[in-house]
């Protein structure tokens, strides 16, 4: 990881190492492993660098929201992208771990503003336990071993469906080294009306899960060029993608 750049910043929590990488042009955060979590374009930072985080924001084409929850901030890559995007929505943020928290606001430019609020605790028991609902919850939970498996359990799925509002959407981040998980699909199924899924040609999938009317059309094609534009990438690239999970 440090061949990337220079190591500007290492502390450490209960849960191991975390690193700030810099190589005058991105910064990177990592948990003491080759895997980036975060990776930041200095100067243009609500411009997303993961392919996966960008195809996340396809969901902006399904759902009006007003509010939105990111459970696993990281270096706070989605919500300066989606604060970028939607100035007066409500973004609630969830990180487990505080000190990542504060390293996304001292080091990765998240914007210290009255819109975005920050929970620090176990993305499960937020969903469990806060009364706020949500129209949209993004779900990117990463430990230093890859992947939380907890967003993947039934519990999560229920959990997230409750707090959602109707019309609102969950979307989960999958890696594809994970076998499709049957336990998985069928939680979706019973709680979700729409499911699709997309290969974002990043080694990731990303899944969306609607509590909508199957009748009601799925992408409002008149905000892609818009989205697109402020965004910085094509919205269409990954729209290509989209296909049904069945």
């Amino acid at each position: 990881m440090n061949t990337l750049g220079k190591e500007i910043h290492r502390s450490y929590d209960e849960l191991g190492p975390i690193q700030v990488i810099d190589d005058g042009n991105k910064r990177y955060l990592a948990f003491g492993t080759d895997d980036e979590q975060s990776c930041q374009l200095i100067h243009q930072p609500h411009v997303l660098q993961h392919e996966y985080t960008r195809a996340i924001l396809l969901a902006l084409l399904m759902v009006n929201p007003k509010h939105i929850t990111v459970i696993g901030v990281g270096g706070g890559g989605l919500l300066t992208a989606l604060h970028h995007l939607l100035p007066n929505c409500i973004l609630q943020g969830v990180e487990l771990r505080r000190e990542v928290a504060r390293l996304a606001y001292k080091y990765f430019q998240l914007p210290k503003n009255s819109h975005i609020k920050m929970y620090i605790g176990d993305g499960l028991e937020y969903l469990k336990n806060e009364e706020v609902t949500t129209d949209l919850i993004i779900a990117d939970m990463y430990l230093a071993e890859g992947i939380d498996e907890q967003q993947l359990s039934q519990q999560f799925i229920a959990s997230s469906y409750k707090r959602l509002n109707e019309n609102g959407w969950l979307i989960l981040n999958y890696w594809l080294d994970h076998k499709m998980d049957e336990q998985l699909v069928e939680a979706l199924q019973y709680y979700f009306d729409q499911l699709y899924m997309c290969d974002t040609g990043g080694g990731n999938w990303v899944i969306y899960a609607g509590k909508v009317d199957i009748n009601k059309p799925l992408i409002d094609e008149s905000k892609i060029n818009t989205y697109s534009k402020a965004a910085g990438f094509s919205f269409k690239h990954f729209l290509q993608r989209l296909v049904v999970l069945a």
